[in-house]
């Protein structure tokens, strides 16, 4: 596994530059357009700089990200993905690689060649301002797609955040799929290891001289996790596991190793995703249990507790969730401000505009510097939350302080490949763009005809992944056509018309709701068996085999009934759950005008109850023929 600090610097440097660019383009936009399109005579406290500062410092970030995008972290990323085992191999491994990817860039860069030919003539600088208008058409429609789906995303997963309830169902209807991922790569990895352990076993002996295999397998065989190891060595002794000398050769290692490499990063991943739903659940059912005693003590995180239990509660059910919604309102409104400026952009009716220069703000340089900065990040932010939450074919994971250096390339590659387009789209929501920015930058994509109209059209076309989004166009396409997991959307199912399938998608709602339930005790079960082992007479289970064969026995037998109760649902008339509408019954926050308003203003994040008219009481069900897969999930298509 990797840890952050455990990178080496040849990859730290990549990683924090890709980083840190995009934080420094929040403050560095800002200052320079500002600084040209205000009128106030004062500086901007504490940021006043020269425009021959903010040139170079415009230039440095641009070919950085240049070189850091195209050559740099596609190099590291291929040298991390390869098989190979010594450094020299793969090295040639990643420059074969990214060869071929700049070969592909090059034929379809000749398109444009042709046209600068045909258009205005090639010469050297013509060259070079190509270059930079196609890498800017290409990061521009990337950029506006994904700030689309954020613009819309992130106000309606804070509004699901406004009711305790509801954020407990959204993240139950996401625990079964999860889990069936979870295992299915768990199935995989284990036959990597199966190939690994039966390596270890048969050809590291110190009686075979001079095998040149035998550290690679040794190095595979450390990298197993304890658990795992343990599993697979134990199923090789009862299979005829057999992996003949003539098969090992450099292909199918290298093989091997990358397949393990790849299925160890997605179980990683996989894991850590499983944790982080499974906390957050745990801690909302605490929060919903505590409703009749008022007082909150989370059964995992203890240590979450401000000032006191009681207090705990009143933060956790009423004031976070009321905050979750005025910040989900406050988001909406800049989303619809931002949306309505992309599509008019560059024109007086743009509303950032009209905000900025038909009041006073634009006298007064610091207040328009914060607004600036402010806009630019929730436009940024937008385009990062969609770009970190999409899947492609499930290859990249980030995992909190423990991502794997492929997808740590991956995500730093295209966080710096949006800035520069993202800054370029931001001064177009004004009429002026004086800056240094655009002398320098703006005059390089505005090549000819061709180029200027992409420029003018491609924020205009934010609409179609908002619209897509909005309406759920995704989900219905992948549903006919069949197609796999892209992107983790808000909501979990398909909306068809009809009051039979809106009953239909309750019924669904409700199933996937009880089996997250039972997984939920299941794996709450097991960590409180790990917490509080259970002690007998003649040993402890911290130390198994001091115990005789008859408490092992009885041992073993105590957690197999344990987690038999765990996969069950208590069916007692007085403590089963009731479900209506794939909702859980539980005490409603308040009746009087924030309901009203919650009600109300709902309607619009909301859309998954529009079909939930009739409310039906659910009982526990037999989920044996229940499949839930085949359920489209994910928003967004690249």
């Amino acid at each position: 596994m990797w840890v952050a600090s455990a990178y080496p610097v040849y990859l730290t440097i990549p990683l924090t530059l890709g980083i840190y660019i995009p934080l420094s383009i929040i403050f560095t936009l800002p200052v320079d357009y500002v600084s040209h399109n205000t009128q106030s005579t004062a500086e901007i406290a504490w940021f006043g700089l020269p425009d021959t500062v903010i040139l170079y410092i415009w230039k440095s970030n641009y070919w950085i990200t240049f070189i850091l995008t195209w050559i740099i972290l596609p190099m590291v990323l291929e040298f991390y993905r390869s098989g190979h085992h010594d450094t020299y191999s793969k090295v040639k491994d990643a420059i074969r690689e990214n060869l071929k990817f700049q070969v592909i860039m090059i034929s379809v860069s000749l398109v444009g060649l042709i046209y600068l030919l045909i258009e205005v003539g090639l010469n050297l600088n013509h060259l070079k301002l190509m270059i930079i208008a196609i890498s800017h058409v290409y990061s521009l429609i990337l950029a506006t797609w994904l700030m689309g789906h954020g613009l819309t995303s992130i106000p309606r997963n804070k509004w699901i955040q406004g009711s305790v309830v509801n954020d407990l169902n959204h993240h139950y209807l996401k625990l079964p799929k999860l889990v069936d991922e979870l295992e299915d790569i768990r199935i995989t990895f284990r036959e990597d290891v199966l190939k690994v352990v039966v390596l270890k076993q048969n050809y590291t002996s110190e009686s075979i001289e001079d095998f040149k295999y035998r550290d690679w397998i040794l190095n595979l065989y450390d990298s197993v996790p304890g658990e795992i190891r343990e599993q697979v060595e134990k199923q090789y002794l009862h299979e005829n596991t057999v992996i003949d000398r003539d098969q090992l050769n450099d292909q199918f290692m290298t093989n091997l190793n990358s397949s393990f490499n790849s299925d160890l990063n997605r179980l990683i991943g996989y894991q850590s995703e499983f944790n982080r739903i499974i906390s957050k659940i745990l801690r909302l059912e605490d929060v919903l249990n505590s409703v009749s005693s008022r007082e909150l003590v989370f059964r995992v995180d203890n240590h979450r507790v401000l000032w006191s239990p009681r207090f705990n509660f009143i933060y956790w059910y009423y004031i976070r969730p009321i905050s979750n919604k005025i910040a989900a309102t406050v988001l909406g409104l800049a989303s619809l401000v931002i949306l309505q400026s992309e599509f008019f952009h560059s024109t007086k009716i743009s509303l950032m505009n009209v905000f900025v220069y038909s009041t006073d703000i634009h006298n007064h340089s610091l207040v328009q510097f914060a607004i600036s900065c402010t806009t630019f990040s929730y436009m940024l932010f937008a385009a990062l939350n969609s770009l970190t939450q999409l899947k492609i074919f499930n290859m990249y994971h980030l995992v909190p302080r423990n991502s794997d250096p492929v997808s740590a390339c991956w995500y730093a590659m295209y966080i710096a490949r949006l800035t520069i387009p993202l800054s370029y789209n931001f001064i177009t929501l004004f009429v002026s763009r004086e800056s240094i920015f655009e002398k320098w930058y703006g005059q390089s994509v505005h090549l000819t005809g061709l180029f200027n109209l992409l420029n003018n059209w491609i924020p205009r076309l934010i609409l179609v992944p908002v619209l897509l989004a909005m309406f759920h166009v995704y989900d219905k396409v992948k549903k006919r056509l069949g197609f796999g997991d892209f992107y983790d959307s808000w909501i979990l199912f398909d909306e068809d018309d009809g009051q039979d399938n809106g009953d239909d998608l309750n019924k669904r709602s409700d199933l996937v709701i009880v089996e997250a339930k039972r997984i939920v005790s299941r794996e709450l079960s097991r960590r409180q068996m790990q917490l509080r082992p259970f002690h007998l007479a003649g040993g402890s289970t911290d130390n198994i085999s001091t115990l005789n064969p008859a408490d092992v026995n009885y041992e073993r037998r105590r957690q197999e009934f344990n987690n038999s109760l765990a996969n069950r649902i208590d069916s007692s008339p007085e403590e089963e759950p009731v479900y209506y509408n794939g909702t859980l019954n539980a005490a409603p926050l308040d009746n009087g005008i924030w309901g009203r308003i919650s009600n109300t203003v709902g309607g619009f994040f909301d859309r998954g109850n529009r079909n939930r008219s009739t409310q039906r009481p659910y009982r526990d069900e037999p989920l044996d023929d229940f499949d839930y897969d085949n359920d489209a999930n994910e928003n967004i298509v690249l």
